[in-house]
């Protein structure tokens, strides 16, 4: 991708230097923009946020870039169709196709039609392009175009990170993911698009959510409704479910307990639990590895928020050590901050425990 100079700004000029600039400035944004997206793209499907230490693209780009969330979500939306469009995504990284007859293209090309697509847009013009676009997208609307025949939406849970998992080698990807899919019609899936758009206008979604999480999150409210009408309503602190995890006394392996079957978990997942957990050993009764009281103490400290700086998520709370108990760290409140599920796993994947800047961010919220 060659280098673009932008001209210098110098007032009183006449009309045709003006406008000459004025093309290149633009024409310099456009290709700026469409650098940009590309290695957006390789960030995020290399996972490498992660390396760089943040728990989702979200918090990497709103924090670490310290861009909008406006931006974040352009730029995802734009990655993604590139992913999606591997004819039309090489046509752009050669330079065959521009940015705006891409962002053309990805409005209305899926994987069987992006070639013959991608073939129009080289040998078109801008403006044909457009009113092609605009005739497809007429005859056959967005909705119908996502949905397919009959829309089937994919729910993953991504594989751990590389780590020692029963017996694996030490740096071997271990995937310990399940796939769960949900059949749609059209006017389910438009449904289910439209009502998490909503949601991310709105902000009741947390950064780095993916649409496991928004089911996930979809579930919890019902459940948390129902038990708050009831008589026996849990405390508000209390997790709105329990997940069942046996561990071996021996070695450490963990397993959770599904109607699959038992599913292996990650060092991580083991740690994270740990944390914030009540165990029950065979002849004693069950205990929490954190008083009861104190976890209250600390979810209401923290506003019952995920102290993780762009974070925030309200759900699927945990209560995490900074200074591990191996370490000495005790069950006190000041060695205790809340953190959602995703960032908890994270900092125990990074063997280093909380970051200073969550710490300062913590301290900083709880000081107001």
């Amino acid at each position: 991708m060659p280098n673009l100079d932008l001209p210098a700004f110098v007032p009183d000029r006449p009309a045709t230097s003006v406008d000459a600039s004025l093309r290149q400035a633009l024409h310099a944004c456009d290709r700026a923009r469409e650098c940009a997206v590309l290695w957006f793209a390789e960030v995020q499907r290399r996972g490498l946020y992660r390396d760089l230490g943040y728990a989702s693209m979200e918090l990497y780009v709103v924090e670490g870039l310290a861009c909008s969330r406006n931006r974040y979500w352009q730029f995802k939306r734009l990655a993604d169709q590139l992913e999606a469009l591997p004819v039309l995504k090489a046509a752009v990284v050669d330079g065959q196709v521009g940015w705006t007859k891409a962002q053309q293209v990805a409005r209305v090309a899926t994987a069987a039609t992006e070639a013959a697509w991608v073939d129009r847009a080289v040998s078109g013009g801008r403006r044909e392009l457009e009113v092609a676009v605009r005739s497809a997208l007429g005859r056959r609307p967005v909705a119908a175009r996502r949905a397919e025949a009959a829309g089937q939406l994919a729910l993953e849970v991504a594989p751990v990170a590389p780590a020692q998992v029963a017996g694996a080698v030490v740096g071997e990807i271990v995937d310990l993911s399940t796939n769960i899919s949900l059949r749609a019609d059209a006017v389910q899936l438009a449904r289910f698009e439209a009502l998490l758009e909503k949601a991310r206008k709105l902000r009741l979604l947390p950064a780095g959510s993916d649409r496991l999480d928004v089911v996930l999150a979809g579930l919890e409210a019902l459940v948390a409704a129902a038990d708050a009408s009831s008589a026996t309503a849990p405390r508000p602190s209390a997790p709105t479910f329990q997940v069942i995890v046996q561990q071996c006394p021996e070695c450490g392996a963990a397993a959770a307990v599904t109607q699959r079957g038992e599913r292996p978990l990650a060092p991580a997942q083991v740690a994270a639990i740990g944390c914030d957990a009540r165990v029950k050993r065979e002849g004693a009764p069950n205990r929490s590895v954190i008083p009861p009281s104190v976890r209250t103490a600390v979810l209401a400290r923290d506003r019952h928020r995920c102290t993780t700086p762009g974070c925030g998520a309200t759900h699927f709370l945990e209560v995490h050590h900074v200074v591990a108990r191996s370490r000495g760290g005790s069950n006190k409140a000041e060695n205790l901050v809340a953190l959602c599920g995703r960032c908890h796993r994270f900092l125990h994947e990074r063997e280093g425990g909380i970051a200073p800047a969550q710490v300062d961010r913590a301290t900083e919220d709880r000081a107001r």
